[in-house]
């Protein structure tokens, strides 16, 4: 089943409205640091006037609201102290009526569905410099799409506050885990970013590990062991196929991309020792990067090609490498207590994320790609394999928590970066090894 059937068809038109003498907006935030002040926001309801408008109008603000608040950037206001109505507020706010309840921005639009398409014109005001920010105009959606089209307004805000591209129309692949019978279960499953839309991939019949997004194609890369030794397969997105990627002697694992889809790095195990090789999709070509008897596992390139970060015992315990694959050179980057695996570079290049063990202990932390300025955004029980969002901002991951009779639950969250905004990924079942999807293009 294609989950981009609904994408396929979807034109999205966004027409933008000059501002004339617009001033610069008094709103700025720094979200590089570690701690930030959250945004006060006013979300309206979008002006509708049939019931099926009404209604639709109060889903998609609801997502957009839910959207904002999970990136740990802004604060909500309560629908119930706004007080101008909402039919008034898109044609020209009352500032100072939003002044009152210290409303820093104020979202609102209008709706209207001719021929099962959605029209919707909004604005984005600054309250305090009195000065509209956004003012657009989303056309063309087909209503069933209407959550995309809710997104993709969360994505034009979130970038006109920030400066950063929003995320909030992306997927994430992960590993879905029941037990039946007593045998346990793991399928590929997709979903959306906020966990809707959740769709199976694989039956279940093989156990299946570590999907990774291709950044370029609508493909996944993951492990399945459906010949009893874990083997690399790629599913079409596009058609639902399932292609063996290559047979290796030995163990295969930790696959993932190049930021131009065109190699994949992985990890290789044979005769006892584990070694990170580069796989050239085009040619098949496997080029051998890491030569020794330590294990070398996780690789993950930069967003240049140029370097690779990869955990390594080679010190005695795990810590992370990082290779320049122009001189081959290879430097220790990480020195402090504890292991160091599953380092991913963000695609920003400014950060490396990891999963840290120390004491018993399992963290998801940052660190800089010369080893410098590490902190630590989440603790768990057991938390492991943070993957980013596309715009190098939000961390996905799996944690695991202990029940009162002892029994482990898997579940995914996703963090900001500043660690301010924890939040719980709903799934049907268990869930591990989440993969962040590329920005849909329309």
């Amino acid at each position: 089943m294609n989950y981009f059937l609904s994408i396929i068809f979807l034109t999205i038109n966004i027409l933008s409205t000059t501002v004339a003498n617009a001033q610069k907006s008094t709103i700025e935030i720094d979200i590089t640091k570690g701690r930030i002040e959250l945004i006060p926001i006013a979300i309206n309801n979008f002006y509708g006037i049939s019931k099926e408008e009404k209604e639709l109008s109060k889903k998609i603000t609801n997502v957009i609201t839910n959207d904002l608040i999970n990136s740990g950037l802004f604060k909500e206001l309560p629908k119930g102290a706004f007080l101008q109505p909402q039919e008034e507020v898109f044609l020209q706010p009352v500032f100072k009526d939003w002044r009152i309840i210290d409303a820093h921005i104020l979202v609102s639009g209008q709706i209207s569905i001719k021929n099962n398409k959605i029209i919707m014109p909004i604005k984005v005001w600054d309250v305090y410099g009195e000065n509209l920010m956004i003012n657009k105009k989303i056309s063309g959606v087909f209503s069933s799409s209407w959550r995309t089209a809710a997104h993709i307004i969360s994505n034009l805000i979130y970038q006109r506050i920030t400066g950063e591209k929003g995320y909030f129309d992306t997927k994430i692949a992960y590993i879905s885990e029941k037990y039946d019978q007593g045998r346990k279960i793991k399928r590929l499953a997709i979903m959306d970013q906020d966990g809707e839309n959740h769709l199976y991939l694989t039956d279940g019949k093989y156990i299946v590990l570590t999907p990774r997004f291709s950044p370029v194609r609508q493909e996944l890369v993951y492990l399945s062991y459906s010949k009893k030794t874990p083997r690399l397969y790629l599913y079409n997105l596009e058609n639902g196929k399932n292609s063996l990627l290559g047979s290796f002697s030995g163990m295969t694992f930790a696959p993932r991309y190049s930021p131009d889809g065109n190699k994949i790095a992985l990890s290789l195990s044979s005769e006892g020792n584990t070694n990170i090789f580069i796989l050239e999709l085009a040619t098949n070509k496997k080029i051998k990067v890491t030569n020794n008897r330590a294990i070398n596992t996780s690789p993950s390139f930069s967003p240049d090609s140029k370097y690779l970060v990869f955990s390594s015992d080679r010190s005695g315990k795990q810590n992370l490498y990082v290779k320049n694959l122009k001189t081959l050179k290879t430097k220790r980057i990480t020195f402090n207590k504890g292991n160091y695996a599953t380092p991913v570079w963000s695609p920003r290049g400014d950060y490396i994320a990891f999963t840290k063990t120390l004491n018993g202990s399992f963290f998801i932390g940052l660190i800089k790609t010369d080893g410098t300025k590490e902190r630590i955004i989440s603790k768990g029980y057991l938390t492991e394999s943070p993957s980013w969002s596309p715009n190098g901002r939000t961390l996905a991951f799996y944690k695991v928590t202990l029940n009162q009779d002892g029994s482990k639950k898997s579940k995914l969250y996703a963090i900001d970066i500043t660690g301010n905004k924890e939040r719980l990924i709903k799934t049907p079942n268990q869930a591990s090894d989440p993969a962040w999807g590329p920005s849909l293009k329309y």
